[in-house]
Order: C-alpha cells, then sequence, then structure tokens
C-alpha cells in the first residue's frame, strides 16, 4: 500500500520524534540503579537505532524513486523515439516514391497521398487533449489567402480563411515570408498578434509553422488543442520537422509542373 507523502511525513516526524523523546526518557532511566535498569538501557539502544534508521530508510526510498523516476523518462523517451521513428519512416520512404516518380500524374497522386500522412502523424503524436492538424495552402488571386484544405485528429474542420489585408492574414504571411513560427500556449491569454481567443476558434492552445522549400512558400502547418499548454512550445521543432517534410513533398517537380509560388 502506497502512503501519502504528506502522511508519510507525519509519520516519520512523529517517530522520529517520539524515538528522541523515548530515548532521553530511557537514558534518564538508566542512570538509576534499580530493577528496571537493563530495560531502561535496552529500551534506550532501541529507541536511538530507531531513530537513526527511519531518516535513513527514508532516504534509501527517495534514492530508489529517484532512480525508478529516472529509468521511466528514459523509457519514456526511447518509445516515443521508436513512436517518432516509425511515424516518420513511412512519410520518408513516401518521399523517395515522389522523386523516382516517372510521371507527372504519379508525383501527383503521390504529394496528395503524402499531406494526410503528415497530418495524422502530427495529429496523434502531440499529446494533447483532442489534436488537429490543418494544412493551409496558399491560394491563386488577389488578394493572397490561405485556405484550408485537410485536416486530421478532432472532427471540427476548419474553416478560417487568412487573408491579405486583415490582421490575421498580415500576421500569418508574415509568418511565412520570415520564415518563423506562431505559438500559443493559451490563446485567451497570451494570443499571438492578430489572433483571437478561443470562443472564435474553439481550441486553446495551438502552433503554425510555414510550409517552404528554399525561398518558396506553399503554405501552413497548423497545430491545435483543445486544452491550453496541450501544444507548448516543445512541440515546435517537430511540428517544423514534419512541415519540411511536407514541404519537400510538394516541392518534387513543381518547377515543370508550375506550382512554385512567390510571396513577396
Amino acid at each position: 500500500m502506497r502512503i501519502p507523502p504528506k502522511k508519510r511525513l507525519y509519520i516519520t516526524t512523529t517517530v522520529g520524534v517520539v524515538s528522541v523523546a523515548l530515548a532521553a526518557v530511557s537514558g534518564a532511566g538508566a542512570a538509576n540503579d534499580g530493577a528496571l535498569k537493563p530495560f531502561w538501557v535496552a529500551l534506550g539502544i532501541l529507541m536511538t537505532v530507531v531513530g537513526a534508521a527511519v531518516p535513513g530508510y527514508e532516504q534509501l526510498r527517495k534514492e530508489r524513486q529517484r532512480k525508478e523516476a529516472h529509468q521511466a523518462a528514459i523509457d519514456a523517451a526511447v518509445e516515443m523515439r521508436v513512436t517518432i521513428n516509425d511515424a516518420l519512416d513511412p512519410i520518408v520512404r513516401q518521399l523517395g516514391r515522389i522523386a523516382t516518380a516517372t510521371s507527372k500524374q504519379e508525383r501527383g497522386n503521390l504529394r496528395e497521398a503524402t499531406i494526410p500522412m503528415i497530418l495524422d502523424s502530427a495529429a496523434h503524436l502531440i499529446k494533447g487533449h483532442r489534436v488537429r492538424a490543418c494544412w493551409f495552402h496558399i491560394a491563386e488571386g488577389r488578394p493572397r489567402r490561405l485556405e484550408p484544405v485537410q485536416y486530421a485528429g478532432r472532427a471540427d474542420a476548419p474553416v478560417t480563411v487568412f487573408q491579405e489585408g486583415t490582421p490575421e492574414g498580415d500576421s500569418v504571411f508574415a509568418m511565412i515570408r520570415n520564415n518563423d513560427d506562431l505559438q500559443s500556449s493559451d490563446v485567451d491569454r497570451h494570443p499571438p498578434a492578430g489572433w483571437h481567443g478561443s470562443d472564435e476558434h474553439g481550441y486553446r492552445s495551438f502552433v503554425a509553422v510555414p510550409v517552404v522549400a528554399g525561398q518558396t512558400p506553399y503554405g501552413m502547418l497548423t497545430v491545435d488543442a483543445m486544452n491550453a499548454g496541450g501544444v507548448s512550445r516543445s512541440e515546435v521543432p517537430f511540428v517544423r520537422l514534419l512541415a519540411g517534410l511536407l514541404a519537400d513533398a510538394l516541392a518534387y517537380g513543381a518547377t515543370e509542373e508550375g506550382l512554385r509560388r512567390l510571396v513577396r
């Protein structure tokens, strides 16, 4: 049975204080000759041992817990690395298929199949509450717009269109142009410039990164969660990695197929 920390502290403190008190009483009793002197001596020795053993036991227990926690962290990191490798391996193989495709149609089909693979990886490897990953592409025309094309994760489809000339649109196009990112662990308390709270978006935390190959932007990858802190700053490198893989997939053969878009 595991004793709660507060109760354990109370018990060990009580045992320590009682042991010290009884050891002192035993010392006083053993100083007097009489029939009870052996008892007081034995009690004093016992209480001294108990008083020394309890803190020692607690120290050993805490050290054991520290080692167990350290090992658990190592095991979790190894498991996460294996999980990420399992998720990324099919995507990397897919990039190889795109690179070696022999026709425009085959390459296009492979590119389209890569997008849900990347979105699924983002939605299932980030451990927030009801995570969603969305792909926004840069639509043709003026003013430029970022439109939601595909998503994975929770069932709520993205509906926001980011258009130049609006606070939201200018914010994300500046992010893409500067190869930056937007992230908030709580959009109600700390929304990025031009961003509104969760009442409008339906999520509490998110990250948005550009999908850019070299100097050629294709759009934006976003990941959001229903809980504050569900998508933290620590998730940004992983989402950027997925966005880079998506950009690579879209860039293969893009020159001859007229898919390149420039942001000025």
